[in-house]
């Protein structure tokens, strides 16, 4: 165990995760060397599983041994529990089983089931917004990127599979809107009397370089997407800027809205 925590082992161990169970001794938590033993073990695991497997949103702990005279299942509970975050206790689900009995075995099968269930799910929204994508790419020819925003993962693009290098936990980071920037806008919309307006406003951002355009557009509450122009022709860009105003965006926006991804 102290080989899969190193430094050298816990990327390998903990990365591409699709379903996380933890087992624990419930009658194992007699001593203080041994329940610090347990908690920091629990710990780490934690640490490295949402680390490494950003994807996973819940882990599902088993309490194990509660036909056994000695066990202590609630005293296991508080301890693991104990001063963690009102978020991290909401991705952790907890249940007392009993492999000897099968109910460890039993509440296993429920996990893979729920866990198979929601994969295929996933993958048929993803296609969806793949192909929405692809639609964009097709009357702009230009690549798309679409990011989750609360934590600036990669969640589709045109360029196919990014569950490997490089694309593969890429993350995109913005500074708020509610900047210099959003303060600049609002005293010139002030000047022209236009009163309405929010930092939503500014949902639109523009980069340029010496190749290209970038244009970063906010989709939802959730979701930006980048586009990435193959020149700089003036013809590129007003496609572009046409497509994110246009149905094909509307389009999108409306899926990840509605199917809540």
């Amino acid at each position: 165990m102290e080989r899969y925590f190193s430094e050298a082992q816990r990327e390998l161990i903990f990365s591409e995760v699709t379903t996380a169970v933890y087992m624990v001794d419930s009658s194992a938590i007699n001593g203080q060397e041994m329940n610090a033993k347990n908690r920091e073990i629990f710990e780490k695991y934690l640490k490295y599983i949402f680390e490494f497997s950003p994807q996973i949103d819940k882990v599902y702990v088993l309490l194990n041994k509660i036909d056994l005279p000695n066990s202590r299942e609630d005293d296991i509970f508080a301890l693991l529990t104990e001063g963690l975050s009102e978020d991290l206790r909401n991705k952790v689900a907890f249940t007392p089983v009993s492999v000897k009995e099968g109910s460890a075995q039993h509440r296993l099968i429920e996990i893979l089931d729920y866990e198979i269930q929601k994969s295929t799910l996933s993958m048929q929204r993803l296609g969806k917004i793949r192909n929405l994508l692809d639609q964009l790419k097709i009357s702009t020819l230009s690549e798309y990127l679409l990011f989750n925003q609360p934590d600036g993962l990669l969640i589709a693009s045109t360029f196919g599979r990014f569950e490997s290098k490089p694309l593969e936990f890429m993350k995109f980071e913005i500074g708020t809107l509610d900047s210099n920037l959003y303060q600049i806008y609002q005293t010139i919309m002030n000047s022209l009397n236009i009163q309405s307006i929010s930092p939503l406003s500014l949902s639109t951002i523009v980069y340029e370089s010496d190749i290209c355009y970038v244009l970063v557009k906010e989709v939802s509450d959730g979701a930006v997407l980048m586009a990435v122009t193959k020149n700089k022709k003036p013809e590129v860009f007003a496609g572009v800027m046409n497509s994110l105003n246009g149905e094909d965006f509307e389009n999108l926006k409306k899926y990840i809205r509605a199917s809540n991804f």
